[in-house]
């Protein structure tokens, strides 16, 4: 559930601040998000995060979240590399490093899906053979 609402965070974000979604997409991923599309974006990733934290459709929404966070950290390695800011003379940024345990939780997450039963799919299932 934890990692959902992680993720439902940033998605609510893209509502709140969404000049900070244009930036980040531009300084991170290299892409000039028009900042119309902002909104758009934050109720795609809310719903995932939601689904995520319900379980349903686990074996997409689990791996779509890991992508997504993945994508993100990836993204992120010049301040992974330096979190100092020691080489590139900027400073400290050491938060990104929380990114690395945060995907080896969506990596578990994913990898561990069938038994996670606690779930909205493990409940529908059990619904249809009583």
């Amino acid at each position: 559930m934890s990692l959902g609402v992680f993720l439902l965070l940033w998605g609510l974000e893209k509502f709140v601040i969404p000049t900070t979604t244009v930036r980040i997409w531009d300084t991170f991923y290299g892409v000039g998000l028009a900042a119309s599309l902002v909104p758009l974006v934050g109720a795609v990733e809310s719903a995932l995060a939601v689904a995520i934290t319900v379980g349903l459709w686990r074996r997409v929404t689990y791996g779509l979240g890991l992508v997504l966070h993945a994508a993100s950290v990836l993204s992120s390695w010049r301040q992974l590399i330096d979190p100092w800011g020691l080489r590139s003379g900027g400073s400290p940024n050491h938060l990104f490093l929380a990114g690395i345990p945060v995907l080896a939780g969506f990596v578990a997450l994913y990898l561990l899906r069938a038994r996670d039963t606690w779930t909205l799919d493990a409940w529908l299932l059990q619904q249809r053979n009583p």
